[in-house]
Parts: structure tokens; C-alpha cells; sequence
């Protein structure tokens, strides 16, 4: 039977197309290799403990965003959720600085934390937040970018107004350039501050980030931050639920192995042998991926070099996962259920000097047993460390040791409330999410063009359309999720049930 389209991968990217075109009436089956759904946003339950596998935060539910949006579209409820004003604590060396979501707090925050500078951060603030609202403003309209085709370049235009067009000169600029602009550039602790930021949401920090990928990712928190119920893998299975009832078809444990064109019709063949036809293929595997599974003779028309393609760098991810006693954390602390360290300011900000700490909170029984916390623990580090079995093993015991280390400098009773611990490397990503020597979070920006060289979820070859965070917009969440509703808007475009 000849599927109108066929998803592989179900992380935001993925089950986002499939349940956008679902619901749209088209015949659509998804494949999952893995046993639970949602690839680097997926959960896994141990010992009573349930754990995010890497995802945590919740962005774009606010009224307006994009996420709000897309259940809106979809006629779907939201699942439970609470928008957090006090997002994050951030402990630098030698300060903790508190992450409000409502501006004037934040700026009192700033006022407070920073002993120099301020009234030059807050005003670099007000530009983060005029720029970002235009931005919001054109990515809202979902165009392709980079545009291939000619009704891609008109819808392009069509979504570019003349406050975007004032935002011209940003485009050949870093957010290191413009913090410049503002003599912020020594200011030692609100450096890391911001890098912190940045490494945590777009893998790179300001002297390597466009100022408007930047600009996007130092606003999003103040759009509105939100702890999910149950981890970001409740609102994946919300979708995929959403899905099936569209009448979408759903296998997990369906690893593709090859994916190859004949004529107009797709073949996507499983592991388990099973050949499946279609004519659209969306894949919600990262473009580090493609090019193992696409028969050699659709290499050359693609729009991405393979070549060039193995030059762009990636991060890979350590993790922890802890199921621990609630009782370490201070009282002042406790409703906060994200937290940054940064340990030192003259390392970089990765290998567990710089890690994202989430905790589940009181009554989430999704998460944890009362009295109990589960707790994700992650932290950037390079993928081609953790291929060499000699010291395998060793480098494990050394990053939780650190980390582990740096959290007890804050709270001295944690190593004590530690009920079971487990660890996630590079080696574990590539088990359990397939994904290329286990690189996750999209491409590291190497510079102030970056943006301009992301790729498209258009692959060039008819039929084929890429999703997830290696295309624009990017990394994350919200903006993997934006990427396979592009996908869907564009086959949409081209399908007659539309007009029916």
C-alpha cells in the first residue's frame, strides 16, 4: 500500500509533521527504532525513578507560542504544566544569579548581582527584547529558509516586513559585537552569564553566535518558561496520541535502513526487512545521519555535500540521571527546578565545568515518589573523547566525580540523599537515539554568518524533507517542532486534500 507520507523519527521535528498531517486527512506512517518515542526528548523509568533523557525546559506555551499554537492547530488539550517566574538559579564562582521571566525583576536582579554595568546590561536587555519581538514576528510565519525553490523564495518574501529589513545590519554581526557596543566585553561574570546561556540553548557561545540566533535564545525565557508535568516527553506522547487519533499508524522498533527512490515512489526499508512505499519521506534524523541511509545514487542530489556536511561540529552530551532525597535542596531553593553551575571562569564551558541541572518538583509522582526527586544532569562535551575503550570507563567516574563535586559545594547534603545514580555518554546517545557517533543539539554556530548557512528542510530531492534540529530554525525543542511544521505547511501546499 502506498503511504501518502512516511515519518522516520518521532522527536519534536517528526511527530509534529506527522500529527500535523494526520490530522489533515493524509495517510501517514511513522517509524520509531527506538522502544519509547521522542529520540533526545524521550524519558526512560528506573527504580521507581522516571528521567528525562535530555530535554527539559518548556518554551513556546505561553498565549501565542508556537507550541500553544500547535496544540490549538491540532485541537488538542495541553498537558499539565506551570509557568515558572523564577526560572533558573545560575551559580557563577562567585555569585548566584536568579533567572526571572518578568522583566522588571530581572532588571532588579541585574541591579543587584552585577556590581558594575548594570544600567549597560539592562539596555543591552532592551535590545535582546526589541529585536527578538521582530524576529518572533517572521519565524511565526513558518517560510522555508534557506529558500530553494521559486515559491519558496515568494513565500520568503512575502514574510519579510520593514522592521525584519531594519534588522539587516545584525546579520553580519556577533553577539560577542554587540555586547562590544555596550563596553560588556570585560565584565567577567556577566560573560559567563551569557555564554552560559547561549552554550545551554544554541551549543556555542557569544564570540561564535549571530547576533539574531543569539538575540532569539537570550529573549525565549522571558516569552515564558514552563516545567512540563511528567518531562517534555509528555507533551511528545500527547502528540503522538493526538496523531493516533487522526488515524496516523505509530511502530516503534522500526530502525530504517535504507531509504532509496524509484521513479516518483519512495522505498523505506526496515531492519526487520519490511519495505514500505511512499511519496514523501520526512526524516526526523539528524542530517549527520543521511547519507548512511540514502542509496549512493541520491547523494548528488541532495542540496548538502556530504563532504562538507563532515566538517560541521557537534556536541555530544554527558549526562547524570540521580533519583535522591527532595531534603537536600534549601527551602529558597526548592521551587526552582532548573539550575545552571559554572564552576570556573577560566574553563571552558563544557566537560562538567558548565552543566544544566533539572529537578523534578513536589507531587510530580510522574517523576518521583513524595519526598523523592529525580534529577537530569547534563553537561557539552566533545563525541570523539568517549570512543576509546581504555579510558572509557575512567572518564565516566571523572565527570560524575566533578560534577558531583560541584553540586555538593552548593548543597553539602547531596551526595547524601542519593538513592541511585546513572550515567549517559556519547556511546549511550548512539545506542538508544541512532544518532552518528551520538552528536546531539544540532550544529555548534562557528561564527556571525552561521545562520545564514543552515540547511533547509527542503533536501532538493522531490519528496525528501529533512527535520529536527540540524535544519533550520535549529536547535531545541521549539525549534525542531517549528521545523517538521514548516514540512507539513509544505506538503500541505502541494497535496489536493487541502482543497477538499
Amino acid at each position: 500500500m502506498l503511504k501518502d507520507a512516511i515519518v522516520i523519527g518521532t522527536g519534536f521535528g517528526g511527530i509534529t509533521a506527522a500529527a500535523l498531517l494526520a490530522k489533515a486527512g493524509y495517510d501517514v506512517l511513522t517509524l520509531e527504532a527506538a522502544s519509547e518515542l521522542g529520540g533526545c526528548s524521550s524519558k526512560f523509568d528506573r527504580d521507581g525513578y522516571r528521567f528525562s533523557a535530555g530535554a527539559t525546559v518548556g518554551m513556546g506555551f505561553e498565549e501565542g507560542g508556537m507550541l500553544k499554537r500547535l496544540f490549538e492547530e491540532l485541537n488538542s488539550p495541553l498537558p499539565p504544566m506551570k509557568k515558572l517566574d523564577e526560572i533558573m538559579n545560575v551559580y557563577l564562582p562567585d555569585r548566584t544569579v536568579t533567572y526571572f521571566s518578568e522583566k522588571e525583576r530581572w532588571y532588579k536582579e541585574i541591579a543587584n548581582k552585577f556590581d558594575r554595568n548594570q544600567d549597560r546590561i539592562i539596555a543591552f536587555f532592551e535590545e535582546v527584547f526589541k529585536v527578538s519581538r521582530v524576529l518572533q514576528k517572521f519565524v511565526e510565519r513558518r517560510a522555508i529558509f534557506p529558500p530553494s525553490t521559486a515559491s519558496e523564495f515568494f513565500a520568503l518574501l512575502k514574510s519579510v516586513d520593514v522592521n525584519l529589513l531594519g534588522l539587516t545590519p545584525y546579520l553580519t554581526q556577533s553577539v560577542q559585537d554587540r555586547l562590544a557596543k555596550f563596553g560588556l566585553t570585560n565584565n567577567e561574570p556577566f560573560m559567563a552569564f551569557v555564554n552560559g546561556q547561549l552554550m545551554d540553548s544554541v551549543q556555542t557561545t557569544a564570540s561564535y553566535c549571530p547576533s539574531l540566533l543569539g538575540y532569539m535564545a537570550l529573549s525565549i525565557f522571558h516569552n515564558g518558561a514552563f516545567y512540563v508535568e511528567g518531562g517534555l516527553a509528555s507533551i511528545i506522547h500527547a502528540l503522538a496520541e493526538n496523531y493516533h487519533a487522526s488515524g496516523g499508524e505509530l511502530r516503534l522498533r522500526h530502525k530504517v535502513v535504507s531509504i532509496a527512490k524509484q521513479g516518483d515512489v519512495w522505498t523505506v526499508m526496515t531492519k526487520r526487512g519490511e519495505v514500505f512505499r511512499t511519496k514523501k519521506v520526512i526524516m526526523n534524523a539528524p542530517i549527520h545521519n543521511i547519507f548512511s541511509l540514502l542509496e549512493p545514487e541520491l547523494h548528488h542530489s541532495l542540496s548538502i555535500e556530504e563532504q562538507q556536511e563532515k566538517k560541521k561540529d557537534a556536541w555530544g552530551a554527558f549526562t547524570l540521571y540521580i533519583g535522591a532525597d527532595s531534603s537536600f535542596m534549601m527551602p529558597e531553593s526548592n521551587s526552582i527546578p532548573f539550575h545552571q553551575f559554572i564552576s570556573s571562569y577560566e574553563f571552558p564551558l563544557s566537560e562538567g565545568n558548565q552543566f544544566l541541572f533539572s529537578m523534578s518538583q513536589e507531587g510530580d509522582t510522574k517523576f518521583a515518589p513524595t519526598g523523592k526527586t529525580s534529577i537530569t544532569i547534563s553537561t557539552h562535551t566533545k563525541v570523539d573523547n568517549w570512543w576509546e575503550r581504555e579510558t572509557y570507563e575512567r572518564r565516566k567516574e571523572e565527570y560524575m566525580g566533578r560534577i558531583i563535586e560541584s553540586i555538593d559545594k552548593r548543597f553539602p547534603s547531596f551526595s547524601s540523599s542519593i538513592n541511585m545514580k546513572m550515567t549517559g555518554t556519547p556511546v549511550t546517545f548512539k545506542r538508544y537515539t541512532q544518532r552518528e557517533n551520538g552528536k546531539v543539539g544540532g550544529y555548534i554556530p562557528t561564527g556571525k554568518y552561521s545562520l545564514l548557512k543552515s540547511y533547509s528542510p527542503n533536501s532538493g530531492v522531490e519528496g525528501l524533507w529533512f527535520c529536527g534540529d540540524t535544519v533550520f530554525p535549529g536547535a531545541g525543542s521549539l525549534g525542531s517542532s517549528l521545523s517538521g511544521w514548516m514540512v507539513a505547511d509544505a506538503i500541505k501546499g502541494k497535496h489536493p486534500v487541502q482543497d477538499m
